[in-house]
């Protein structure tokens, strides 16, 4: 089956990202230190945007990297079927780490709102930079952050996903046995998709992922709709 003209505008999209962060390699962050993320100013200014319009109306936030925006592209069907009906709104930059998220956070994105959810995925493309540790101590930051902000909104925490490769999901691993400890059951629950995205240890599972094996297929948007549709609804209507 041939990719549809949505997909490959999404992947043409994503490519562009990826060829602009690879140039900034070497200009690699630190994780629990905003950053602001140079190229995204006219993404920023639209979440502000969107934010201030709707404010009181957000009941959910979608907040992370492409694989969260994707929800828009790919994932577009499923997020109008189960997520838009219940006012829930995408926070999804391409190519963001996590001090990128810190940046949003501190410069205006989530004033003045109280969602009852934050989905929260980030991580992901701090693999090539950081080490598991300091990915994870972003996460922690991240979440501090978030909670100082909206402090009646609750934090469902997403693994980082698979990605393929031994050396790569070890590393996602390592990541994934540091923050699953910052689940507390009041404010922040950890919800691991792993076992969904994956064969065995760097092995996805190929349906769910476009070729590059980061970003999903629509495919992939229904399976994480349904790893995490009953813990986020119940999350949401508390």
């Amino acid at each position: 089956m041939y990719p549809t003209t949505e997909n490959r505008m999404f992947i043409l999209a994503i490519n562009i990202i990826i060829i602009i962060v690879a140039a900034d390699v070497v200009q690699c962050g630190i994780p629990w230190k905003a950053e602001k993320h140079k190229g995204t100013e006219k993404k920023h200014e639209r979440l502000l945007n969107q934010t201030h319009e709707y404010g009181p109306k957000i009941r959910a936030i979608f907040l992370g990297d492409s694989i969260t925006e994707g929800w828009l592209y790919n994932g577009h069907k499923v997020w109008e079927q189960f997520y838009k009906t219940c006012n829930a709104f995408n926070y999804g930059i391409g190519g963001d780490r996590t001090e990128h998220v810190l940046w949003r956070i501190e410069n205006g994105e989530f004033d003045n709102i109280q969602p009852s959810v934050i989905v929260l995925m980030i991580g992901t493309n701090n693999i090539h930079c950081n080490t598991a540790t300091d990915i994870a101590k972003g996460i922690k930051v991240i979440l501090n952050e978030l909670q100082t902000k909206m402090n009646r909104s609750k934090i469902l925490l997403l693994s980082v996903f698979p990605r393929g490769g031994d050396i790569m999901d070890k590393n996602v691993a390592a990541i994934n046995r540091i923050i699953q400890n910052y689940h507390d059951n009041s404010h922040v629950f950890y919800l691991d998709v792993t076992n969904s995205f994956e064969h065995s240890r760097g092995k996805v599972v190929d349906e769910l992922y476009i070729e590059d094996h980061l970003h999903l297929t629509e495919k992939g948007y229904e399976m994480w709709n349904k790893v995490m549709e009953n813990e986020f609804f119940q999350l949401l209507n508390q």
